[in-house]
């Protein structure tokens, strides 16, 4: 009966070891020399399609934002079900070897380590591919945003309102960049994460704020995104 549990668990290791190679969870290289956030020149790897997205333009046009919406939120659900599934193979060796002892428990608390260790890869990649997406639409939104205030009339509480909140939603995106460049800098892999957990709820302040932006130009709720 041992045996064939150790079995089983050698199987799903390896079974967990090329989803890895296959989906490719190898740690980016932290960059040697950050590009400051704020400069205009700075570019984002979306990883959609192998395009770089400049910060302060928007994307080509309105199909080729919606296609790399498609594209990236595909990836991104595809990658959390994987994490949730290395999650579950890491809780279960744990729990398996909670009674175990010895070499035995050592060899499963190991592959249990190993399990979690690509989990948290792929939730990395997985708010890459967030970050990149906030940015396509962050560009897109921001290019509505600056051809609507030139030629919509509002009112002046109107206006002060918008101009506030596309404010801040700049503010916003600027901290969320910041916060992922913060995240490159640690070499642990749970602060990593939950610093880029950080960055996407900056990023998702801003596009809701453009959002709003967008709909008071427009003059009827639920404009814009």
């Amino acid at each position: 009966m041992k045996t064939k549990i150790y079995s089983l668990t050698v199987m799903t290791f390896i079974l967990g070891t090329l989803l890895n190679a296959q989906t490719g969870t190898a740690p980016k290289k932290e960059p040697t020399e950050p590009t400051p956030a704020s400069s205009d020149n700075k570019r984002i790897l979306t990883r959609l399609g192998g395009k770089t997205v400049p910060d302060n333009q928007s994307a080509e046009n309105e199909l080729a934002v919606k296609t790399a919406n498609i594209t990236g939120e595909s990836d991104r659900t595809e990658l959390l079900k994987l994490a949730e599934a290395l999650s579950y193979q890491s809780r279960r060796l744990k729990k398996e070897a909670d009674l175990k002892t010895g070499n035995e428990k050592n060899q499963l608390l190991a592959e249990a380590a190993k399990f979690e260790k690509n989990c948290l890869l792929k939730q990395i990649e997985a708010s890459e591919i967030f970050g990149a997406m906030s940015q396509v639409k962050f560009n897109s939104n921001k290019e509505t945003i600056t051809k609507l205030i030139v030629t919509v009339k509002l009112e002046e509480l109107q206006m002060v309102t918008t101009r506030k909140l596309i404010f801040s939603a700049q503010n916003n995106m600027k901290l969320a960049k910041d916060l992922r460049e913060e995240a490159y800098q640690s070499s642990s892999l749970p602060v990593r994460l939950g610093t880029m957990s950080n960055a996407e709820e900056k990023e998702i302040l801003a596009l809701g704020e453009q959002s709003k932006a967008i709909s008071i130009l427009y003059k009827k709720p639920g404009a814009g995104m």
